[in-house]
């Protein structure tokens, strides 16, 4: 859990600061992705699974990722900033709190994420 999502913090194992990438162990990496809440995480497992909570998900309607500006309850303009600092990494699948989940290869996914950036900047 990242610090700024919460003052309980009792039974959490790592508690995430700031907004640099945590690695846990050889497979997992957090992402801080502040937008969707403050301290609003994405995980990546094994670069190829890309768990994301309520940041970013298929859109089976616009046949590339979205995110959803509802629920940006923090900020928008962070979660879009969020993104961009996606872009640094491949992965293969994104799996989603909420949405449809989705798998490509690297350089689609990378493509989609690239086109819903452009998007989240027009909205």
């Amino acid at each position: 859990m990242h610090a700024d999502d919460g003052a309980s913090r009792i039974g959490v194992e790592h508690v995430i600061r700031g907004e640099e990438p945590v690695q846990l162990d050889d497979d997992l990496l957090v992402i801080p992705t502040p937008g969707h809440t403050r301290g609003h995480v994405v995980f990546l497992y094994r670069n190829k699974f890309l768990f994301t909570g309520d940041h970013l998900a298929w859109s089976p309607r616009k046949q590339t990722l979205t995110a959803f500006r509802s629920v940006a309850w923090y900020s928008w303009p962070e979660q879009t900033r969020s993104m961009e600092k996606l872009l640094s990494y491949e992965f293969e699948w994104v799996l989603p709190g909420h949405g449809d989940i989705h798998r490509d290869d690297a350089r689609t996914m990378h493509d989609h994420l690239e086109q819903c950036i452009s998007w989240m900047k027009t909205v």
